[in-house]
């Protein structure tokens, strides 16, 4: 084998075994035809309709696929049997499929070893080969593809010879008379388009082909023998799994095209539209800035078909794909279709499965979650609607919350009303139908679908419950559980209004069982109020920055005071209002002792230059302590709208503090040390109110952004459309230019040939009327020449004689010879 160069370096080559190599990425036969079905319906083609049919060409079984579409000049056609070529580009909201440039070849030649393509644009015609048949044939080192261009007066260009000589002794077709006759089939469907056709069809061990086109007239199915799974468990498994023509109904996320099989039109569906008790959900990745919108609704055909419908740029990827909670044995999410169009992920090179990434594995793990919720909340309405009903929502009868339908004519789906029977539906639909006068028209555009629903979530009751449930189930904690941990956790969110109900200590806590004693029903109550909020929510909201202020305002006034503050103390003055620290319900001190008082600051005296030398250190390392306790509590609670306002509506009432006269005397260094604590409590507050405006603000600035993303990036394909279309129209405005320059020189002959035409007509008239009246001047004189000759022949009846004709003439020959001789005799 020659090895060729370009710039003196060798070229690599592809081996013709590569043809077969390449399409067993394909395992399952129908992600191959759908492969040829992808290149009509991308932008470059724009096809309406696609065929699919089952011909036996010479006693061969062969797969037929047409289209309608622009069709393919002879450069296209050659970059479409080359390999990695795909220049296909996004056309306003039509976004191509293919990105390989690999889908006709691996998934024609695994249907089948060999395949020619006839196509037609409205300035040539153009056949070619792919053949494994005839390269084995030829012995040929390299892939070699015969490619024959026609002009559209059916002559095919000179350096065509060899393709042409190869295409009609290694094909199905041994005539240029076959070739045009499967061209002029293009034509009966459009004046462009593109006919495949495969033969040497895969074969099962039987000998038979893998495809069964016996068991139903109008589909193609995949043989019981030649699936992985036995004809008896078909019942189990989704009906596109081995039919060609359900699996067609739902390839396109929003079909676009007609397909038709074996003559009958595929009923295609909008799956995520055709399912029962349909809820939106959102789901935002933490790799991407908008949300994933996700639909979930039961299936109204079979229970046993459930999990994700799974697509990318409008195809189906991976077809009830059962996530975790679907697999396990309490058999949850059963009847349970999502349906999500995963643009952000990598389809494998067949197109069905995607790359096994992170990314993957976190959405599929999100699905299930998501999917496990919707589960959970239908089940939990439909027992609050009917408590009485014992058959379980996936033994129920299910009937679509939606109807749409899809016009014949421009293709546009149309919703029709709420519970319309479809079974009423004539064989072909158009939007003059529509029962909606709005949506009438075929120049209509498509209804909207629900944008509102994009944005938020279907509300879940039986979340919100649950939550609820664990949040009281907290509250029961036993006391000796409940005081162990130093902080006690704080609500997601305070209400401003609800009044502090203990009394903040800085520096000092007693164990006294007479402090409670001290206090009033009301302050007991009150303090009981406190400790629920607090036990209420399981995380904390802290501002750090406050915090922190906030201890370094108190280590400057302990230590001109003398005084080391405890955790305690510090918690008192660092946590948000209404939140009591723990273990408030046993450290409120009534009235203290003089006796006690006296001891303490003897106490202090003695140990007060020891604690001097120590209070710098133990307070920096009591500050890092408290910050790392608050850190770990900084995530933000998620709280539905509903409990938010619940929680404000059940705070508004304020509950006071009544003390006893006895509970107001109190050290100057206590009362100092609550005027500190409600101060860095009301900072603490506004500092959080400032943090969640600002964190308003920002989400609603990040929602502006992607709002603005989108609509540039809307705005960026409709130009790269426009300028598309723009070309095209250029190009269109050439071609008319030269079609009016081509027609204005026919013109012109054409008005010479009438001009030459008008004068011989013309001249040919004149001489007519000669004729005519020459005609008429010897019809005269045979007449009155038969008057003459009745003198001589009596018995000639002049009415029955024709002086049109030559009979007068030959009589009077008669005469004139019988007087010559009369004279001749007479001499």
């Amino acid at each position: 084998m020659a090895t060729r160069k370009q710039r003196g370096i060798p070229l690599s080559s592809l081996n013709p075994k590569f043809l077969h190599t390449n399409s067993t990425s394909h395992t399952w036969p129908f992600g191959a035809i759908a492969e040829l079905v992808d290149n009509a319906y991308d932008p470059d083609v724009r096809a309406k309709q696609f065929w699919i049919d089952w011909t036996r060409i010479k006693g061969l079984d062969c797969l037929s696929f047409m289209d309608n579409g622009a069709g393919m000049n002879r450069a296209k056609l050659h970059k479409m049997l080359s390999f990695g070529f795909s220049d296909k580009k996004a056309v306003r909201d039509h976004v191509p499929v293919g990105v390989y440039g690999n889908g006709f070849k691996s998934g024609s030649m695994r249907l089948g070893k060999d395949a020619i393509v006839f196509t037609k644009t409205r300035n040539s015609m153009s056949i070619g080969l792919l053949s494994q048949s005839y390269l084995q044939a030829m012995k040929a080192q390299q892939i070699m593809v015969p490619m024959v261009t026609f002009r559209r007066d059916e002559q095919n260009q000179m350096e065509d010879a060899a393709s042409l000589d190869a295409i009609l002794a290694y094909s199905l077709f041994s005539t240029e008379k076959e070739l045009f006759s499967e061209l002029r089939a293009i034509g009966a469907v459009g004046p462009t388009g593109t006919r495949i056709i495969i033969w040497n069809l895969r074969t099962t061990t039987s000998g038979e082909t893998e495809f069964d086109f016996d068991t139903d007239k109008y589909d193609i199915q995949i043989r019981a023998n030649a699936s992985e799974k036995t004809s008896e468990s078909r019942v189990t498994m989704p009906e596109s799994r081995y039919s060609l023509r359900a699996y067609c109904s739902i390839l396109y996320l929003k079909p676009r095209m007609q397909i038709n099989i074996r003559g009958q039109r595929v009923k295609t569906q909008l799956i995520s539209k055709s399912l029962a008790h349909i809820a939106n959900d959102n789901y935002r990745p933490s790799f991407l800035t908008k949300r994933i919108r996700i639909t979930f609704g039961f299936n109204t055909k079979s229970r046993e078909h459930h999990g994700i419908m799974m697509y990318h740029k409008n195809r189906l990827i991976k077809a009830y794909e059962r996530v975790s909670c679907q697999r396990k044995a309490e058999r949850k999410g059963v009847g349970v279709i999502g349906v999500i169009e995963c643009n952000f992920l990598q389809p494998t090179h067949n197109k069905q499965d995607f790359d096994d990434t992170d990314k993957y594995r976190k959405t599929m793990h999100n699905l299930s979650i998501k999917l496990e919720e919707y589960w959970n909340e239908i089940r939990y309405k439909r027992k609050k609607e009917d408590p009485k009903c014992t058959v379980p929502i996936e033994d129920t009868v299910k009937v679509p919350d939606q109807v749409w339908v899809q016009c014949d004519s421009c293709l546009k789906w149309r919703r029709l009303p709420d519970g319309f029977d479809c079974s009423r539906l004539p064989e072909k639909w158009f939007c003059s139908m529509n029962h909606d006068p709005q949506f009438r028209s075929c120049m209509v555009e498509e209804e909207l679908e629900d944008q509102e629903e994009e944005q938020r979530s279907y509300p879940k009751p039986f979340k919100r419950q649950k939550r609820n449930s664990k949040s009281l189930q907290e509250e029961n904690v036993p006391e000796g559980l409940e005081t162990s941990s130093p902080i006690s956790p704080l609500p997601a969110r305070q209400p401003k209004n609800t009044v502090l109900c203990q009394q903040s200590h800085c520096g000092r806590s007693t164990n006294s069982g007479n402090s409670l004693s001290a206090l009033s029903p009301t302050t007991n109550a009150c303090l009981e109020t406190s400790s629920s909020l607090a036990q209420r929510s399981p995380l904390p909201l802290i501002n750090l920055t406050a915090l922190s202020d906030a201890l370094k305002r108190m280590k400057r006034k302990c230590s001109s005071s003398g005084e080391i503050p405890t955790a305690e103390g510090i918690m008192s003055c660092a946590l948000l209002p209404n939140t009591p620290p723990q273990g408030a319900g046993t450290s409120i001190h009534g009235n203290f002792s003089p006796v006690i008082k006296k001891e303490e600051n003897e106490l202090k005296k003695v140990k007060g230059r020891e604690r001097n030398r120590n209070s710098d250190e133990q307070m920096s390392k009591m500050e890092s302590q408290i910050i790392e306790r608050f850190e770990a509590y900084q995530e933000p609670v998620e709280e539905d709208e509903e409990e938010w306002h619940d929680n404000e509506e059940s705070t508004t009432t304020e509950t006071g503090y009544h003390s006893t006269p006895e509970d107001i005397t109190e050290s100057d260094c206590k009362q100092d040390g609550e005027a500190e604590a409600c101060s860095a409590e009301e900072e603490l507050w506004s500092l959080q109110h400032q943090q969640d405006e600002l964190m308003e603000m920002m989400r609603e600035a990040v929602e502006e952004r992607d709002a603005c993303r989108e609509e540039l990036e809307v705005l960026r394909d409709h130009c790269a459309a426009l300028e598309d279309e723009r070309s095209q129209l250029l190009s269109r405005l050439e071609e008319e230019k030269e079609e009016k320059a081509s027609f204005s020189t026919l013109c012109d002959q054409l008005k010479c040939e009438l001009e030459k035409l008008k004068k011989e007509t013309d001249r040919g008239g004149r001489e007519d009327i000669a004729v005519g009246e020459e005609r008429r001047k010897l019809k005269s004189l045979r007449f009155k020449v038969g008057h003459l000759l009745v003198s001589f022949i009596p018995a000639l009846d002049l009415q029955q004689v024709d002086f049109n004709s030559e009979v007068i003439d030959k009589l009077l020959d008669q005469v004139l010879e019988e007087v010559r001789l009369t004279q001749l005799k007479a001499a």
